[in-house]
């Protein structure tokens, strides 16, 4: 069973209750002003940890903020890329009397109240910075037919279609969703572990890669002696990166751990 195509078909769900555009060039827009911040935080944080040596406690707090706000910034933009390309052109929700209609410039598909076979809501839809980058607000709809569709804080009125969503699918609104973490279980913890030894692996590596002296005898019989770097700039830029970025992943896989620990409990055994 397919969904429901054409136009004489769709007008067979009845008239049109609200309409609910995505609003993708948005996302455009957010991608951008987060590279604008990125671009200069990072270099501006890069360029202080190589130029400072022996800085005050104060100013390598300041050097980790920038740092931070860069790789932040950056992972924004890259989210808000990847649901842009992800996104129809011109996609549109549209509420009717018998059913859903989701469509875009590549056309539409409508299905009835009946065929939901899924409905997962969560967030709140008047959270402005969230709901501006589409982090705010989320709807995720899936059918008899095997579609799923997905949608956030981006559609106009998202607050009113989640509402509109649960008052017309009663047979799926209260059925308890478990989130990705509260069923991967242990893996979190294993995929935890491996962070911590690649933070280790790195250490090593920097431990096994000191700076060293190296002397050279010239032709007029005098020794000069030049500091080596064990790590070049670039390969220590790249390492010290690799150590936030496996940090922070590690104490987040712990804390989905504990966090899925009452999900698990709800699992049939």
């Amino acid at each position: 069973m397919t969904a429901i195509e054409g136009a004489s078909a769709l007008d067979r769900l009845g008239p049109v209750l609200s309409r609910h555009p995505v609003d993708h060039r948005k996302r455009w827009v957010n991608a951008a002003w987060a590279l604008v911040v990125a671009v200069p935080a990072g270099w501006l944080g890069v360029w202080s940890a190589f130029t400072t040596s022996g800085g005050s406690a104060g100013g390598n707090r300041a050097i980790g903020l920038l740092i931070g706000l860069a790789l932040g910034a950056v992972w924004i933009a890259a989210v808000q890329i990847w649901r842009a390309l992800r996104g129809a052109p011109g996609e549109y929700f549209e509420v009717r009397e018998l059913g859903l209609v989701h469509g875009s410039r590549r056309g539409a598909d409508g299905w009835t109240w009946d065929r939901v076979t899924d409905l997962h809501i969560e967030g709140n839809a008047v959270n402005r910075l969230a709901t501006r980058l589409g982090n705010g607000y989320r709807v995720e709809i899936a059918f008899d037919d095997g579609r799923r569709l997905r949608t956030d804080g981006l559609a106009a009125y998202a607050g009113d279609l989640g509402r509109v969503l649960l008052a017309r699918c009663p047979q799926v609104a209260l059925r308890p969703r478990i989130p990705w973490w509260g069923r991967t279980g242990g893996w979190l913890l294993a995929w935890a572990a491996l962070c911590v030894l690649a933070i280790a692996g790195q250490i090593l590596y920097i431990a096994d890669h000191p700076d060293h002296e190296r002397s050279k005898r010239t032709a007029a019989g005098m020794t000069t002696v030049t500091d080596v770097p064990g790590i070049g700039e670039a390969g220590f830029a790249l390492l010290a990166c690799g150590l936030m970025i496996c940090f922070i992943a590690a104490i987040t896989f712990v804390i989905l751990f504990f966090r899925g620990r009452p999900y698990r409990r709800m699992s049939p055994r």
